[in-house]
């Protein structure tokens, strides 16, 4: 790629991809966090990442979402992917907290207190479903990446 057309690439790309300093990659797996984190909520926006919306001729994929009717297998295998793209933000961005990734990100303030919060109550329906078969595995795994990240699992 000629020097020319990256800074032309780079110039015209969003504010937060022009400005961070996060490594390669970190916004695509953020933006994946959002899109689990917001089915299990239902479909809503999670800190400023656009809701996740189901494929329009799924109806009954749909209204799972929508009523939130997930079976603890769904859960697990959602917070399990959650896991697999909070290990590689850390990784990637090591010593850095999730606020911190957040702002490089360009979320502002509001957002960032919105995606940590969601990311709380996905830990926290998680472990209340582990009496009907959320793995205790994998909330573990989410409350360590959390922790690692400087967010406190309550």
């Amino acid at each position: 790629m000629s020097n020319t057309l990256l800074v032309e690439l780079t110039a015209s790309a969003p504010a937060s991809v022009a400005q961070a300093s996060l490594a390669p990659g970190t916004e695509g797996l953020l933006r994946q966090t959002a899109s689990h984190l917001s089915k299990m909520l239902g479909g809503a926006s999670v800190g400023g990442f656009p809701g996740f919306e189901p494929p329009g001729d799924d109806d009954k994929y749909r209204r799972k979402i929508e009523k939130r009717s997930y079976t603890a297998e769904e859960v697990n295998y959602w917070v399990k992917e959650i896991n697999n793209f909070l290990g590689q933000i850390v990784k990637k961005n090591p010593g850095m907290s999730l606020e911190e990734i957040l702002q490089k990100q360009g979320l502002n303030p509001e957002q960032i207190v919105a995606f940590i919060r969601a990311l709380r109550i996905i830990h926290s329906i998680t472990a209340g479903m582990e009496s009907i078969g959320v793995s205790g595995t994998t909330t573990a795994a989410l409350a360590g990446l959390m922790n690692t990240l400087g967010v406190s699992p309550w």
